[in-house]
């Protein structure tokens, strides 16, 4: 199921694989400014590149969308944690919730923004980035704002229309929340898979995407043996002698 781009836009592989080159502009200022975000485009691009393999995908266009999936994060690098040092303060902390959710959802048009305006950037590989959030809800400030109106604190985006989107959209997310999950010391791995799928289903973000059940067990399943490579535990040598 390779993407295909069209026309005016086609650009060859080798001018794609330009765009995952680590001199080229965009990523050594998304490095320098938000390099949590960075890293975790890298992850994002490798996870990628394992779940495409496993599905028969050409994985080039979408590792491109995993690199710059977030680069509009350049605009405002420290409203997100993953760019925040132990020294920052967190600007969320005197935030209104709703406030923060527009500042958080707005990286997604900024993304766009930026990729538009880049010569022969495959527009297809934009409309895939303009989706990866579709129009979920930013849970952390609806459930700190109290609030009974969900749909202000929704991206105000379309869900994936295509089966590459909907692969970018699952995987950022179970790498997102495999990351803060490690970090925390309470990585469930399975959990984290199946609460991610789960998720998507009961809010209806992967509706207008036809998914075969066998092509979801592949996800989950290569998933799965991507973040135990990611995550994996040190071996306890002390318990192991006993």
């Amino acid at each position: 199921m390779a993407i295909k781009v069209k026309n005016e836009d086609e650009v060859s592989e080798i001018d794609l694989n330009i765009f995952l080159d680590s001199a080229y502009p965009i990523t050594i200022d998304l490095k320098s400014s938000c390099p949590g975000t960075n890293k975790h485009s890298q992850y994002l691009s490798s996870i990628i590149e394992s779940v495409c393999v496993a599905l028969g995908i050409d994985p080039l266009r979408l590792r491109v969308a995993a690199m710059f999936h977030d680069c509009g994060k350049i605009m405002n690098p420290k409203i997100f944690s993953e760019n925040q040092i132990s020294t920052d303060i967190d600007p969320h902390e005197t935030l209104d919730p709703y406030l923060s959710a527009q500042l958080i959802t707005r990286h997604v048009s900024d993304s766009v923004a930026i990729l538009i305006n880049i010569p022969k950037f495959p527009r297809d590989i934009i409309e895939i980035i303009s989706q990866h959030h579709g129009n979920s809800i930013v849970k952390y400030f609806f459930a700190k704002s109290e609030s009974e109106d969900e749909s202000k604190f929704r991206y105000k985006l379309a869900r994936p229309t295509s089966f590459e989107s909907a692969i970018l959209m699952i995987c950022d997310i179970v790498e997102s929340k495999s990351r803060a999950k490690a970090q925390a010391g309470d990585l469930n791995i399975e959990e984290v898979i199946d609460s991610t799928f789960s998720g998507l289903r009961d809010d209806h973000q992967l509706d207008d995407v036809y998914l075969r059940f066998g092509d979801l067990r592949i996800i989950e399943n290569t998933l799965a043996k991507e973040l135990e490579g990611i995550f994996q535990k040190r071996v306890d040598y002390d318990k192991a002698k006993k």
